[in-house]
């Protein structure tokens, strides 16, 4: 599957703090994505209660979704689609995916620094949130970083496949719901964390530069996703 060869690796963006492609005063995302709602008022409480019956109610098979969506990266989100791949490298699209990821990566460390929100697993209330098997991300639950690479790829994907769109966009949603799932996010993490990917996704696809090297890529995009 080409989905397998389009990996991209979060890990990157922890590596460099200069960005590629955007000015690094170019886009403020802080005032698009807003702030959480404050702990303890009515809207965070309702948030916490909705997490905590996603993860009591969870089946075992969602639960291995949710738990495989954990791997951010592309190949990944590509896996939750019901599409052909072709099963080749795509050594451009690897690439150019990868910088994109790694310049959301550097902005939403910009914007994290203004938040310290608990995660829902790490919140005691009457009922302990249970969050799925494996490692535990750390941080600020606000915004969601999964939410905000997956709403950058399908922008991305979306500019170079219109038809999938739709596809694309039922995607995010699903990738999302599995940060609720395991106890990870809250509601309002998922859409500021979708804000900030479709926000830098339009920022880099507006660059001359980045915009020039993507329609070259396009062809190999499509060809990766079997069209």
């Amino acid at each position: 599957m080409a989905a397998a060869a389009l990996l991209c690796s979060p890990a990157l963006a922890q590596q460099r703090t200069i960005p590629i492609w955007l000015d690094p005063g170019k886009i403020d995302i802080a005032p698009v994505i807003g702030l959480p709602p404050a702990q303890n008022t009515p809207e965070a409480k309702a948030e916490f209660e909705r997490v905590l019956q996603l993860t009591l109610t969870r089946t075992p098979e969602r639960e291995k979704e949710a738990i495989a969506d954990q791997h951010q990266t592309l190949a990944r989100f590509l896996d939750g689609i019901e599409n052909k791949y072709v099963e080749s490298a795509q050594r451009e699209t690897r690439l150019l995916f990868r910088e994109a990821q790694i310049e959301l990566g550097i902005v939403l460390l910009g914007v994290r620094r203004l938040t310290n929100r608990p995660r829902p697993f790490s919140v005691w209330n009457k009922v302990r949130v249970k969050p799925c098997p494996g490692g535990r991300p750390t941080g600020s639950s606000f915004p969601a970083g999964h939410a905000a690479t997956a709403a950058l790829y399908a922008a991305l994907l979306g500019e170079a496949a219109p038809e999938l769109r739709e596809k694309f966009a039922e995607r995010v949603a699903s990738y999302g719901e599995s940060r609720l799932i395991c106890g990870f996010h809250y509601p309002s993490d998922l859409v500021a964390g979708e804000k900030a990917g479709q926000n830098v996704a339009a920022a880099l696809l507006a660059e001359p530069a980045f915009r020039s090297r993507f329609d070259d890529t396009r062809p190999e995009i499509r060809k990766a996703l079997g069209l």
